[in-house]
């Protein structure tokens, strides 16, 4: 079985401020890339932060062009990138990742389990795409997502290699949900991953502590607070984990 880097992005969003957001993005995906990574995953709603109330007005489609440098990225550096954003379909906005291949696709997937007052703004989701090949697959799910057995089930009848969560999970939800999470890697045998917040957003204070668990339900390795990379390799039919923090940069 081949080697294997993919990793959680934890990173901080200014609210509703797309472009600072998509700059700041691009530091960890340089930062990914330098430690060669494979597929990296950022926080829910991570372009925009949790800013439920704009989420109508920073709706973006799948083809907006200030979405062509991530498509760039991934071809670049060869690594799948997955965003969290607000997407605009047919009268309607969709609370999304969206997914950027290094052979040039681009897709999305929508939350199925819409929490809250996410159910006055967006539509649920219903396509569950899988991506990758040779014992590389991966089925996506956003936060709310993650307390569905059946969405995990489904993941890993797909033959889902890797369960990637997007999350805004606070100190007071973290515990139950690692709970679902190491249950899900462990009853259905597939790697499980979270990428969490760093910064407050929405109202919310994030936990951080982006964590990743192997398929035998074990954690592998978990974050701390502020802007982490948080790496889980394999080789052969061991994890390793690693974390490292966002450098200081002059983004503003």
């Amino acid at each position: 079985m081949s080697g294997w880097n993919v990793a959680a992005a934890q990173s901080g969003s200014r609210p509703g401020d797309i472009t600072w957001n998509i700059q700041h993005h691009l530091e960890f995906v340089r930062l990914a890339a330098s430690r060669h990574v494979d597929l990296l995953m950022f926080p829910e709603l991570s372009l925009t932060g949790y800013e439920l109330p704009l989420m109508a007005e920073l709706a973006l489609s799948l083809d907006d062009p200030r979405l062509q440098v991530f498509a760039e990225a991934a071809v670049e550096y060869q690594m799948g990138i997955s965003i969290g954003l607000p997407l605009i379909g047919e009268n309607n906005v969709r609370l999304s990742a969206a997914t950027f291949l290094p052979d040039g696709t681009r897709f999305a997937y929508s939350k199925r389990n819409l929490y809250g007052e996410e159910k006055q703004i967006f539509v649920q989701g219903v396509a569950v795409p899988m991506f990758g090949h040779q014992r590389h697959n991966v089925v996506m799910a956003i936060c709310a997502d993650i307390s569905v057995e059946k969405f995990a089930q489904d993941a890993a009848r797909q033959g889902a290699d890797l369960y990637a969560t997007s999350v805004l999970v606070s100190e007071q939800g973290y515990q139950q949900d690692c709970d679902y999470l190491a249950r899900w890697s462990r009853d259905y045998r597939m790697a499980v991953m979270m990428a969490n917040h760093a910064w407050p957003t929405g109202g919310y204070q994030s936990a951080g502590k982006s964590a990743f668990w192997g398929p035998d339900g074990r954690q592998v390795v978990q974050g701390g607070s502020g802007e982490q990379l948080i790496i889980a390799r394999r080789s052969g039919n061991h994890w390793q984990g690693e974390v490292h923090p966002l450098p200081c940069t002059s983004v503003l």
